[in-house]
């Protein structure tokens, strides 16, 4: 990247580049997919050193507003399996937790929450990039050579993501530091999200093999590692 340019050039040029590669069918093809119903599969941890556990998930995202939902089945244990439900929609996030998917376990909202769920939101450019240019609310600043920042002018103040770019405009990890659950408190933690595969499909090149993970003082802790196993188009 030129560090002649103004920033608001290098922004301008960082944003060129990741849409040239997110979206290959062109920009035109891109606004008619106003949002992705994707099926996924993997395996998540819970603390370091816990033992993986398998999950199977369907997760709607908008490309029109900040919104997605993700409702994931983990694999039965002692007390059966549990389904989790990650969600943001009307400026707002939750999380809830149900033993079969009828008994509450767990229920988490508040502006913690909100602000958590909407960088999980932003994050996930990398799985719908039709958002590029069918948001009509999301900023973009660029933050050192090769990352763009972006955020949502309606959101929450705060949420923020940077998205790291190679020099063809591939988004290779999204970073942010978003509140974590630690028993009543939240706790703000480095957190990055990485794709490790793309693939195209009805015009645009999203990802299809993905981890996530928290970056503690004393080491990564990748607590999901996932793939893309369907993708349908809402228009």
């Amino acid at each position: 990247m030129n560090r002649s340019l103004k920033p608001e050039d290098r922004t301008q040029a960082l944003l060129a580049s990741l849409k040239a590669f997110c979206l290959p069918g062109g920009e035109d093809a891109a606004r008619e997919i106003r949002g992705v119903i994707l099926t996924q599969q993997g395996d998540f941890c819970m603390s370091p050193g816990a033992k993986w556990m398998p999950f199977t998930a369907q997760e709607t995202i908008e490309a029109t507003q900040s919104g997605f939902c993700w409702d994931a089945r983990f694999g039965g244990g002692r007390w059966g399996s549990y389904v989790v439900t990650d969600a943001y929609s009307g400026g707002h996030g939750r999380l809830t937790v149900k033993l079969g998917g009828k008994v509450p376990v767990k229920k988490l909202a508040g502006v913690d929450i909100d602000i958590g769920e909407i960088q999980r939101y932003l994050s996930e450019i990398m799985m719908c990039p039709s958002i590029l240019v069918n948001h009509p609310s999301l900023e973009f600043m660029a933050v050192g050579d090769g990352a763009l920042r972006v955020w949502d002018g309606s959101g929450p103040a705060g949420a923020t993501v940077d998205i790291e770019m190679g020099t063809d405009g591939c988004p290779a990890a999204c970073r942010a530091d978003r509140p974590r659950a630690v028993g009543k408190q939240s706790i703000l933690t480095p957190w990055s999200g990485a794709c490790l595969e793309y693939q195209e499909w009805e015009g645009l090149r999203l990802a299809r093999r993905f981890e996530v993970s928290w970056i503690f003082p004393e080491g990564i802790f990748t607590y999901l590692r996932g793939e893309v196993t369907s993708c349908t188009a809402r228009r």
